[in-house]
């Protein structure tokens, strides 16, 4: 689409990830002049990198003794099925949304502790799940049957869902354009241009573009943005690598997790083992030692892992903050300018609920989650200290999905 540098927008999004390109489409549902702008090309960082894990949230009833991260997620899960329904009626993309399950397995006594933490929240907020013993867990997965008895704990989620991303975010894409949502990839914002206590115009090399309200979105580098307009956030990438296998149908049918590593089977018999947290800066690339220890990972399950070929492997950056938590709200100080980043490994998961509640933001309607204490004045440690750790046990976080 060519430049046109004095058209007005109601929003400008900088940055086409998932919640980006979420966002967008809800805005534009909604009868909002929306643009969004990438400095690549939309949907290729984080959101495209990651697994695809949906991993069940409280439903409504439940809500009322849920932390706002656990809400995020219940409300996404809601939404995850109608708008893939949607999504591939609109453009005839089908995201690969399934009901998949999943197993949460233990084989240390750490991994044990912090399972049934989980599982006891779980159950708290509703969420089914099913303590299983060796005969059962090899039922369920009969390629684990040979190597159950390696686990301490295992328990069954059968609400977790899976969508695939790349097709989720060409949905999206497609979608946005159908909507009349002004798309520009390869377009980097480098400075706003303030007047009072208002954002006027996002500069570009490609020419200035004007909006009313403007939204940051932009993963780990949300944090260069914010500096842009005088404040800093403790927003950080954190490596992520992960390996492709060659398997069979129905080797597995459901997402497999010990601890922070997984597998995660698609409908085709690839499967996919992820992933490593590493502090690594901006650098996206695999490593041999990173997909050794995934490799590794895979074959502790036995001969029919051990043999699979491995297809391909790749990185991503997550945007990770001090304190897990992402930042969701108005931008201190400025009238017309917001912030929705630093979701780490709970992008896709959370983008459906993140896009409804900041469209009530930003149109100043009542949100259907409570996200204040998101925002972006709260207190929080250094970047410095900047955790690395996505368990599901941390405080107030939903349970990390996909990468």
């Amino acid at each position: 689409m060519p430049f046109s540098p004095t058209k007005h927008f109601d929003v400008l999004i900088v940055g086409g990830g998932v919640v980006g390109l979420s966002m967008a489409w809800e805005l534009a549902q909604s009868g909002t002049k929306v643009c969004i702008v990438d400095r690549g090309e939309f949907g290729r960082e984080a959101s495209w990198a990651g697994a695809g894990m949906v991993p069940p949230g409280p439903t409504k009833e439940h809500w009322h003794r849920a932390t706002t991260m656990e809400q995020l997620a219940g409300l996404s899960q809601q939404l995850h099925q109608p708008w893939s329904d949607s999504l591939q009626e609109k453009t005839g993309i089908d995201t690969g949304y399934r009901i998949c399950g999943s197993l949460r397995l233990a084989n240390t006594a750490d991994e044990e502790i912090l399972l049934r933490k989980q599982a006891e929240r779980w159950k708290a907020l509703g969420v089914d799940c099913q303590e299983l013993d060796t005969l059962q867990l090899g039922e369920l997965e009969p390629a684990l049957a040979d190597h159950a008895d390696q686990f301490t704990t295992a328990f069954a989620v059968p609400g977790e869902s899976q969508i695939r991303n790349p097709r989720h975010l060409r949905a999206l894409v497609a979608a946005c354009r159908l909507a009349k949502v002004d798309l520009r990839p390869a377009t980097a914002v480098c400075q706003f241009q303030i007047s009072g206590e208002r954002v006027a115009v996002a500069m570009t090399a490609e020419g200035p573009i004007v909006a009313d309200k403007f939204c940051l979105t932009a993963g780990c580098w949300t944090g260069e943005l914010v500096q842009s307009l005088g404040l800093s956030l403790p927003i950080r990438p954190i490596r992520g690598q992960i390996a492709l296998l060659e398997g069979s149908p129905g080797l597995i049918r459901r997402n497999i997790y010990v601890g922070l590593r997984y597998l995660a089977p698609r409908d085709d018999g690839r499967i996919l083992v992820g992933s490593t947290m590493e502090d690594a800066g901006f650098v996206k690339q695999n490593t041999v030692a990173g997909t050794a220890e995934l490799l590794h990972f895979a074959e502790k399950f036995g001969r029919p892992f051990a043999q699979l070929p491995l297809a391909t492997c790749w990185s991503g950056l997550r945007p990770a903050t001090a304190d897990g938590l992402p930042y969701l709200g108005r931008l201190p100080e400025l009238e017309n300018a917001w912030i929705a980043a630093g979701h780490a490994r709970s992008g896709l998961q959370l983008s459906s609920a993140t896009a409804v509640v900041m469209r009530s933001l930003m149109l100043e309607e009542a949100p259907p989650i409570d996200i204040s204490e998101l925002g972006v004045t709260r207190e929080h440690s250094s970047l410095d200290e900047c955790s690395t750790s996505d368990h599901p046990s941390s405080k107030n976080k939903a349970e990390p999905s996909t990468m």
